[in-house]
């Protein structure tokens, strides 16, 4: 029998209200030893207040939050001790050296052998070539690399990266999404807010998607790609769309149905066979085309808020 999962983080019950806003309501979850756990949502959501607290520097209104065994609360610095924290502002040094910055940063991790682990550090993020050069003449995506490189200086257990490629152009975009699967490679436990879902297919074991600071779904990305169900794309003409939408809305196995600039997108369960669905739609008029997909996580985001926000009764 296998042992029980460890647990990096543990979040119970997390409510943080500032005045009016709700900005975390209720918010529960876990997040077990190396694995990479993105959080998804629109802004506002509550990705930000999460991350703040969950590395100590942010105090919820009720409930608890351990990260490695450790309240958070109680035990903040050595918690803090044990995360790398990558913000969404690099908060760089930006007339000295690539250099500079982590050794001014190693000073204050008291890191041992400073001068070999700025060096390790700089080769993880591909910058040993840029090392001398003043961090104002880096693009923004080495910067995010050495804002990376900073975090892990003294080798922490847990990094958290508030949206990681923000601001970067494809090239930088792919090359931080590298690092922070070797990590994930080392046994390293990454905790990470994004707006972009391709993001999050691309790098966690698990999503968790929030909306307006409540929990709307976790689970691996198949997983939710799964419960948004398969998408049937019909083209057909605007009026023709209207006809076979109303033959298709309520019939058995379809969740959902959208306008789109081809005519119709119908979402359909798993075990629903898509011909079926296809041949009801021609029984009503010709069909210029179809096709047969997966949803991808914007699809799914969209699927899973709606049903989220209908559940606590705001408007869809």
């Amino acid at each position: 029998m296998p042992g029980p999962m460890e647990l990096a983080v543990t979040v119970s019950a997390l409510t943080c209200q500032f005045g009016g806003l709700l900005a975390l309501d209720d918010l529960s979850l876990e997040i077990p030893v190396g694995q990479v756990v993105g959080l998804v949502g629109p802004n506002g959501a509550g990705k930000t207040t999460l991350l703040d607290v969950v590395s100590g520097l942010l105090r919820p209104t009720t409930g608890t939050v351990t990260v490695f065994g450790q309240d958070v609360a109680r035990r903040g610095r050595e918690v803090r001790a044990q995360l790398g924290v990558v913000p969404q502002e690099t908060a760089l040094y930006e007339e000295v050296s690539a250099r500079q910055n982590l050794r001014f940063a190693a000073a204050l991790y008291d890191v041992v052998d400073e001068k070999a682990r700025v060096e390790a550090v700089l080769a993880v993020v591909g910058l040993t070539a840029r090392g001398d050069d003043a961090v104002r003449t880096l693009s923004g995506g080495m910067q995010r690399r050495l804002a990376i490189a900073r975090a892990l200086l003294h080798e922490p257990r847990m990094l958290i990266l508030d949206e990681p490629t923000l601001g970067v152009d494809i090239e930088a975009r792919h090359q931080i999404w590298s690092h922070v699967r070797k990590l994930r490679g080392q046994g390293k436990t990454v905790l990470l807010s994004t707006n972009y879902l391709d993001e999050a297919e691309a790098l966690c074991d698990r999503v968790v998607m929030l909306r307006a600071g409540k929990k709307v779904a976790e689970d691996s990305p198949r997983g939710l790609l799964a419960r948004a169900g398969r998408c049937v794309e019909l083209e057909c003409a605007p009026g023709e769309a209207v006809e076979i939408e109303k033959t298709l809305v309520g019939s058995p196995g379809v969740l959902r149905i959208e306008t789109a600039d081809l005519g119709l997108v119908a979402y359909i369960e798993g075990s629903s066979s898509p011909e079926d669905l296809v041949r009801r739609a021609m029984q009503v008029c010709p069909l210029s085309g179809f096709r047969i997909r997966s949803p991808d996580l914007v699809e799914v985001f969209r699927a899973l808020g709606r049903q989220g926000g209908q559940e606590r009764g705001d408007a869809p």
